[in-house]
């Protein structure tokens, strides 16, 4: 658990060098009850369990961890009002399971990642595919095949964007599912049609 010197020493140890809001943002989730009576460990809740691995100048990230906490200290306050004992271990590890159950939080560079690599799958199948049609159409595969990556370029900008701006691996999650649900079963038939015409203009059209 957390006490009045942890906290001190927390808030000493951060370098003064980088962001003051990172450090604002880190005294503001030191000094909450719940992590000072130390409820965000026992309800092993991710990220403010362990706050001490934090780094003050990832503000994408303990913004995200301000908005947990947010919710966290929401979920035990309502859990008190009812009734239920929040002092007891098991009652505050189904809390914890709650809160987490929206997601892990990520850092930035996570969800840049993820969209980069989406970004990058949409230009090279759109590439692909229209490389295909090229040939089908008796044209240069690499000139389709740029033409291809152009669009898959055009869709990433906006696509990329949104992924990046994701602060959970849940919400990451879902909309890399839902962007790869849209735009890749499409680009796969019209891939699959290019190929059969292709195979069919080498058969019967040469």
């Amino acid at each position: 658990m957390w006490d009045d010197s942890d906290i001190t020493t927390n808030m000493e140890n951060l370098p003064v060098s980088k962001s003051s809001k990172g450090k604002l943002i880190l005294a503001d989730l030191y000094s909450r009850e719940n992590c000072i009576n130390g409820k965000y460990t026992l309800c092993q809740i991710e990220g403010l369990s362990d706050l001490e691995k934090s780094r003050h100048d990832d503000i994408f990230y303990l913004e995200t961890l301000k908005v947990r906490a947010d919710t966290a200290d929401k979920i035990i306050e309502e859990a008190k009002s009812r009734g239920m004992d929040v002092n007891d271990r098991n009652v505050l590890l189904e809390l914890g399971k709650q809160i987490n159950a929206f997601g892990q939080p990520i850092h930035r560079s996570n969800a840049i990642i993820t969209a980069i690599s989406v970004s990058l799958q949409l230009i090279i199948f759109c590439g692909i595919v229209s490389g295909i049609w090229g040939l089908v159409f008796k044209q240069s595969f690499l000139t389709f095949f740029f033409y291809g990556n152009a669009l898959g370029l055009l869709l990433s900008f906006f696509v990329a964007p949104v992924i990046s701006h994701q602060r959970t691996e849940k919400r990451k999650g879902d909309i890399v599912f839902g962007v790869s649900a849209l735009f890749i079963p499409p680009i796969i038939w019209i891939g699959i049609t290019g190929i059969i015409a292709l195979v069919i203009r080498l058969i019967f059209f040469r």
